[in-house]
């Protein structure tokens, strides 16, 4: 079993260590889980006392919830000496506001004495949050003091790391997070190569383990399937396997990995799963033929030479989501939508942006899909709400032009009005590619929605006309308001007590809708979309020799209109 060097983010943080830039570091990111190092996992409070600081003579442990706590023996006797020796007693180092005071003395101290000494705080969140203007009287000592040991000389020159661990460095106030004296150091989720080797370390662990999973599932597949979950989530995952009383399946394990995953992201996120492919996509052949294109070359690894992100744009029941969900049937990688990840909280917007994009990068390769993107991303430029806006699109904004993630993140927009949508987000190298998508008006579209939706609703023995003529005369539906028009239709046969509807239930059905009075938002979409597209090849016939000044004017006429 090959033994593994020391974690990059250690590496990091020795290396600003040393260059005597701080004292005090942030760790933030995949803080409670397991780190693996020399063959076996440790949690991260006993990696750190334990491991990276067994050269230290002293080292102390702190979180609000169990007060002070001590690595060792003789960690605790050297504290109990210099409280005998200061008059003080040991029942106050539980609380923030007298034990830190009492730590900076100690410290200054000790470090006179050339003592080799570290902290370790705890739920950094709790000790020194992100609460806006306010902050009670301990949280106000905390972050006094912890500015203090970041800049002193004392500190810099001596032998002495404080160490204070949050999830989310969202979630810690700012004026530690932004001070330049303090560095933040991201704790990622485990690779391939740490999967892989705590994979082997279970299976030696529980020999009859394969036994467990059907179809004889290879250790360097599983390691791949696993992605995303923490080396926590893996050591459940496979007891849960273990103790099974029947063999798990492959489907079954993934299938528990999105449990895992969306649980880890609180919601946020949630894995379109689908029987279905492009095939139950009526009509949008242009769009379908490039969508395969594309899944065909994440297929084939030419993941260099496919766009960064897609903005799938048309008016409102043209399929856009629906297209989404069936492409994710045949993309060959997961596809995951974006939940609403804004809060009312200070601080919780960000550090759920900042959970979700490391999961993201965790579970590459990968296809994102945000729906109503023009309500949910933000604009560049905000007012009352503290810049709050603006951060979250720069953070995102970035997070999509990373270079580094082309072909492993794939972003899809959704949005029936792309004009709403920042131009940042739209530009080459995040969202480059447009893809509209627009009701059917030919009389072949009309036939082919219809009966595809027909045989989506369960409705496979409907006899449609075959005249074209008729097919032309019909207006034009989009599929949502065919869809409703096929349900109509099936509640009268319902009502007339047949099991199935006819095409003049259909009829009956049809000649009652009436489509909601807005027909010029529908318009002024149609136009939006036609404007946005990126290439000609994905424009029906009839749109693709519209000029763009002719657009532009169609469009101010109707927003004048509409206003």
């Amino acid at each position: 079993m090959t033994v593994q060097a020391l974690p990059r983010w250690l590496d990091d943080l020795a290396r600003q260590y040393h260059a005597g830039r701080t004292a005090v570091f942030l760790l933030h990111g995949n803080i409670h889980d397991l780190v693996w190092y020399e063959n076996r996992p440790y949690p991260l409070r006993e990696f750190l006392a334990q491991v990276v600081f067994r050269r230290r003579e002293v080292v102390l442990l702190y979180n609000r919830g169990t007060g002070l706590t001590f690595r060792d023996e003789k960690s605790r006797s050297d504290m109990e000496a210099y409280l005998r020796q200061v008059g003080e007693r040991f029942e106050s180092l539980r609380f923030t506001a007298e034990l830190f005071p009492l730590l900076h003395r100690y410290f200054h101290h000790r470090l006179s004495e050339g003592h080799r000494m570290a902290l370790i705080l705890e739920y950094g969140e709790m000790l020194v949050p992100n609460s806006g203007t306010y902050l009670a009287n301990e949280e106000r000592t905390a972050l006094l003091y912890l500015l203090q040991w970041a800049q002193s000389p004392l500190f810099l020159r001596s032998d002495i790391t404080i160490l204070l661990l949050a999830e989310s460095l969202s979630e810690v106030h700012p004026k530690l997070t932004a001070n330049p004296h303090v560095s933040s150091i991201s704790i990622p989720y485990p690779n391939a190569e740490v999967r892989r080797l705590f994979l082997e370390y279970l299976w030696q662990n529980k020999p009859d383990l394969s036994e467990k999973i059907k179809g004889g599932i290879s250790l360097e597949a599983l390691t791949i399937a696993l992605g995303g979950l923490t080396l926590v989530q893996i050591e459940k995952l496979i007891a849960e396997i273990a103790q099974s009383t029947t063999p798990w399946e492959e489907a079954q394990i993934l299938e528990r990995k999105k449990v895992l995953v969306e649980a880890q992201a609180g919601g946020l996120l949630e894995f379109m799963s689908t029987h279905l492919t492009l095939e139950a996509v009526a009509g949008h052949r242009a769009a379908k033929a490039y969508l395969r294109s594309i899944a065909q070359a994440i297929k084939n690894g030419h993941t260099s030479s496919i766009p960064m992100g897609f903005l799938i744009t048309g008016p409102v029941g043209t399929g856009k989501t629906f297209l989404l969900r069936c492409f994710a049937g045949e993309i060959g990688i997961p596809m995951v939508q974006l939940k609403n990840f804004r809060s009312k909280w200070v601080g919780e917007t960000e550090a759920n942006l900042e959970r979700i994009l490391a999961l993201l990068e965790a579970l590459a390769p990968i296809a994102v899909v945000i729906d109503e993107a023009d309500t949910q991303l933000g604009q560049r430029a905000s007012e009352g709400d503290s810049g709050l806006n603006a951060r979250i699109f720069g953070r995102l904004a970035s997070f999509m032009s990373d270079t580094r993630h082309r072909g492993r993140i794939l972003w899809f927009l959704i949005t029936a009005r792309p004009d709403l949508l920042p131009i940042d987000l739209k530009r080459q190298g995040r969202a480059e590619e447009h893809i509209p998508l627009f009701p059917p008006t030919t009389a072949e579209e009309k036939r082919e929605v219809v009966t595809a939706l027909a045989r989506r609703l369960g409705m496979p023995n409907l006899e449609f006309p075959t005249s074209d003529a008729f097919w032309e005369e019909l207006p034009t539906f989009s599929g949502a308001e065919w869809e409703a028009i096929l349900t109509r239709a099936r509640f009268q046969a319902t009502l007339a007590g047949s099991s199935e509807p006819t095409w003049a239930d259909v009829m009956q059905a049809l000649n009652d809708f009436l489509p909601p009075s807005y027909p010029e938002e529908v318009a002024y979409m149609n136009y939006l979309a036609i404007l946005e597209c990126t290439r000609r090849s994905l424009l029906p016939p009839a749109y693709q020799n519209f000029s763009r000044e002719e657009l532009f004017q169609r469009l101010e006429g109707l927003r004048a209109r509409l206003q």
